[in-house]
């Protein structure tokens, strides 16, 4: 089995993440923000998006998905980028996905 061209993203509370703050107020937060709307911009994110409580609170570990269409290496480069991970306010977990195709 090839490697897949596909690669999913987890985003989870990093080690500097305040609890106390809603996602939008943590720091690097714009930074993020930015860079995640480049990634979907530029077409190398398909998806992007947070998974939170609706206030913008931590309700779990895991605060988002990203769906790049790109292989792994490339994915983990980009992810790492983010000012966020990057500050520790996040952390990321790279894996490849699989696409059902028919």
């Amino acid at each position: 089995m090839t490697e897949p061209l596909t690669s999913i993203v987890l985003v989870y509370a990093g080690h500097k993440w305040d609890r106390d703050l809603p996602i939008y107020q943590q720091k690097n937060a714009p930074g993020h923000i930015r860079h995640m709307h480049e990634q979907v911009a530029s077409g190398a994110a398909i998806v992007a998006g947070p998974m939170h409580n609706g206030a913008g609170l931590l309700a779990e570990e895991l605060l988002g998905v990203v769906i790049y269409d790109r292989p792994v290496p490339e994915a983990t480069e980009i992810a790492a980028a983010d000012p966020a991970v990057v500050g520790g306010q996040l952390r990321v977990e790279v894996r490849p996905l699989y696409r059902v195709t028919v």
